[in-house]
């Protein structure tokens, strides 16, 4: 492995004792210390956090910096500034880095340069049993779980700050993250769709394991008051990249279609403080929910209150209906698309429809076998560029079924060449075909 410094970027507001567990953590890690150094940088904290980092002791280099702009985006920019090692590693301080983190993250980059590579950050099991903690760790684990799979595809949503790497020279060029986020977050989201737009790949390394705290200071209240800043962020995502506004989910709310929605939406952006008022007593129900058990109405109603908060995020910035009307006039869906789309027979083999996508670097693809058509894989925004490697779960997860008919009728594919891979490959897509048919889901990995 080639000798990359890495400098670890920690930004961290008011979380002395969690950001000492982040640090003692890096004390363990495998990579070279001398190649190390971390620097955290403490926005606008008034707990203890300067003093201990002040007599702190650590094998390796610890530079702490004093801002007052209760920004990550802004934190993260200046730790980056200040770096001295080829990578950017940024964690953040309720990341407790297991000791192959920073070798993974180095290890991808000697093999890949140029990308930017992901680590998961599970949250840490305490066997909380909660409605809510159930559900955010089920999303951690699930959003991982997909991320690391050999085809997933990767969006601008994959972009995680809180345990992420790229060649610092990269992260110059694209002049960091976007300062204007302030404190109502999805930099990291912007800073993926600009990633994606230059060309530069995502990858997971899937041993830079961190394990996630944020229960400590997350709860019920917390997460809605973030909805409220998601909103706001994907307004400003959306004009920043107006070509993204059709899939943004500010778009719901412009084409709301049950006469509740409607009704809800325009009394909201009229009356903001009454919904508040009704969001607010709603919340309280939610309590009840979970003490008589009923999880799925517990569920139905967080979902609406999600997305209520969300949408106070948006008429945050909007401020009227008349604005986000004109908001989403913005440049239609395809605007941004190159539209180069091809056809390819999938009876020909896997191999040979991997080679001809790598080969084109279509935008869409017309899937057909022999005769028969199996779907269209339509251009996307805000997503990777299609390649071969894509190609099977984009099948077994969205053309299962067409699929299935065309080959039980056809018979299997040709193979370019009958490798063990081949047959392997050949066997697993029957597998996934055959769960798709008789309704059921393949079983994850439960390692």
């Amino acid at each position: 492995m080639e000798n990359l410094t890495v400098s670890i970027i920690i930004p961290s507001h008011n979380r002395s004792s969690s950001l000492r567990r982040a640090l003692d953590a890096l004390h363990l890690q495998t990579y070279p210390i001398d190649l190390m150094e971390v620097i955290v940088v403490a926005d606008s904290c008034i707990d203890d956090t300067l003093t201990m980092l002040q007599d702190y002791k650590a094998p390796f280099k610890v530079q702490a910096i004093e801002v007052n702009c209760r920004s990550a985006a802004i934190a993260r920019n200046t730790g980056a500034a200040s770096a001295t090692g080829k990578l950017l590693l940024f964690l953040d301080d309720d990341i407790e880095a297991l000791p192959p983190l920073v070798e993974s993250h180095a290890r991808v980059h000697s093999l890949r340069p140029g990308v930017a590579v992901i680590g998961p950050y599970p949250p840490k099991l305490h066997g909380g049993t909660r409605f809510f903690d159930v559900e955010v760790r089920s999303w951690w684990e699930e959003k991982f779980y997909q991320m690391s799979q050999p085809g997933h595809r990767f969006t601008y949503q994959d972009l995680l700050s809180g345990n992420l790497s790229l060649d610092a020279e990269l992260f110059a060029r694209l002049d960091g993250f976007d300062s204007a986020f302030g404190n109502c977050g999805g930099e990291d989201y912007e800073f993926g769709v600009r990633l994606l737009k230059a060309g530069v790949p995502f990858a997971v390394a899937g041993e830079a394991v961190g394990y996630h705290y944020e229960h400590e200071t997350n709860n019920l209240d917390r997460s809605f008051g973030r909805f409220r800043q998601e909103g706001r962020s994907d307004v400003l995502i959306g004009h920043r990249h107006p070509e993204l506004r059709p899939i943004l989910p500010v778009a719901a709310y412009e084409t709301a279609d049950s006469l509740v929605d409607k009704i809800v939406v325009a009394i909201a952006f009229f009356w903001p403080a009454a919904v508040d008022w009704l969001a607010v007593g709603a919340r309280k129900s939610l309590d009840l929910l979970e003490s008589l058990g009923m999880r799925g109405t517990w569920r139905w109603l967080r979902a609406k209150l999600r997305g209520y908060w969300y949408l106070r995020g948006v008429i945050d910035d909007l401020k009227s209906r008349s604005a986000l009307s004109s908001f989403m006039q913005g440049e239609p869906a395809g605007a941004d698309l190159g539209r180069h789309e091809i056809e390819i027979d999938l009876q020909e083999g896997w191999e040979a429809a991997e080679r001809i996508i790598d080969e084109q670097k279509p935008d869409g693809i017309y899937l057909r076998y022999g005769e028969v058509s199996v779907g269209h894989v339509t251009p996307k925004l805000g997503v990777e560029p299609l390649r071969g490697a894509h190609l099977r779960s984009i099948l077994a997860l969205q053309f299962a079924q067409p699929l299935a008919g065309a080959i039980a009728v056809n018979g299997m594919p040709k193979s370019a060449a009958h490798s063990e891979r081949s047959l392997v490959d050949n066997t697993l897509l029957q597998h996934l075909l055959l769960f798709t048919v008789l309704g059921k889901k393949p079983l994850k990995n439960p390692s």
